[in-house]
């Protein structure tokens, strides 16, 4: 495994034990965040809290991981399962009342002197607000 695909490795498992100081510990001060809605932020302290609101609406866990790179060692993809349950409503999807899901997702890593600059959240939106809104 690459330095970058034990960074983002180490990274998700934070993300499932919601241990932020972890989460912490990987990012760049400056890091970038694309979210699945479109929406950027920059810096460690607002990835920190976009994280902390995504999961006070969606308690989610990441399965089914497969990590992958690219030639130079600095991009890993994550191919994921979210699974989880929507317990309260976020903003700009439907309100939410404990509904359970199971959806692909994929998280982009960008790192750079061991260290994540750029972390960008895919997954299918339509499906997902489908899912949300039985």
């Amino acid at each position: 495994m690459t330095d970058a695909q034990t960074i983002a490795s180490r990274f998700m498992e934070a993300l499932n034990e919601r241990d932020f100081q972890t989460i912490a510990s990987y990012v760049d001060e400056d890091v970038a965040l694309d979210t699945m809605l479109g929406q950027r932020t920059i810096g460690a302290e607002p990835l920190r809290m976009a994280i902390m609101s995504y999961f006070r609406c969606f308690d989610e866990q990441f399965g089914d991981m497969v990590v992958m790179h690219d030639g130079f060692g600095q991009r890993v993809a994550v191919d994921t399962t979210a699974r989880g349950h929507y317990r309260e409503t976020a903003s700009g999807l439907p309100a939410a009342n404990g509904q359970s899901y199971s959806i692909p997702s994929v998280f982009v890593f960008e790192v750079e002197g061991g260290l994540i600059v750029r972390l960008t959240h895919y997954r299918n939106i339509r499906t997902f607000e489908q899912m949300l809104s039985r």
